[in-house]
């Protein structure tokens, strides 16, 4: 079964087992130290805990790492159906946990058109509009002047899909593609996924 990527449905999925496996090993370091240290010294006191002590630092890392997939579960199979159906050309992510110090939201799908960012929320609590203005600015501040709009409601969101489909070619005529340094083999679409991905968890 191929591991779904960031941006791809089925990432929280994937990233929990594969994190799980990263930190099981990572407390297995520390173990192996401090068993060894002991059965070659007959007592915890010796330089081989002190390395197992340390070998904690990124365990403890690698934990809160594992903690944070586990708070989020990957889009229901028949919501990723669903909006699928309805994509067409259009450039789609998923699952992306947009981080902030200050507000972090779960964007279910968002689809990129042009100049149009598309996305649905459907975490009621979420601070939609900051996350909204967080993602403009981060891609204006990489050259991407946009128009993102974040929407609570899958109906909604499924008809502006619709629409960006029925204008797809007039939406996208005009726009200057250039190149972008860090991702000189990508479309202009193709690197707002990649920014979008950047700021996601």
């Amino acid at each position: 079964m191929k591991k779904a990527g960031k941006g791809e449905y089925g990432y929280f999925r994937s990233e929990r087992r594969k994190r799980s496996v990263v930190f099981v090993l990572m407390l297995a370091i520390p173990a192996i130290f401090m068993i060894i240290g002991i059965l070659l010294n007959g007592t915890v006191r010796n330089l081989l805990t002190v390395v197992a002590c340390v070998s904690l630092i990124p365990c403890a890392m690698s934990l809160v790492s594992v903690i944070m997939v586990f708070l989020h579960d990957s889009l229901p199979e028949e919501e990723y159906r669903e909006i699928s159906a309805h994509a067409g050309s259009l450039l789609m992510a998923f699952e992306l946990y947009v981080t902030h110090e200050k507000a972090s939201t779960y964007v279910d799908a968002c689809a990129i058109c042009g100049n149009n960012v598309v996305g649905y929320v459907s975490d009621q609590k979420a601070n939609i509009s900051f996350t909204q203005e967080y993602i403009t600015k981060t891609l204006r501040q990489n050259g991407y002047s946009v128009s993102v709009n974040l929407m609570s409601s899958q109906d909604k969101f499924i008809e502006r899909l619709d629409s960006l489909n029925e204008h797809a070619a007039s939406l996208r005529e005009g726009i200057a593609d250039k190149p972008d340094s860090r991702y000189p083999d990508y479309n202009r679409e193709e690197v707002i996924w990649m920014i979008l991905t950047e700021i996601s968890l």
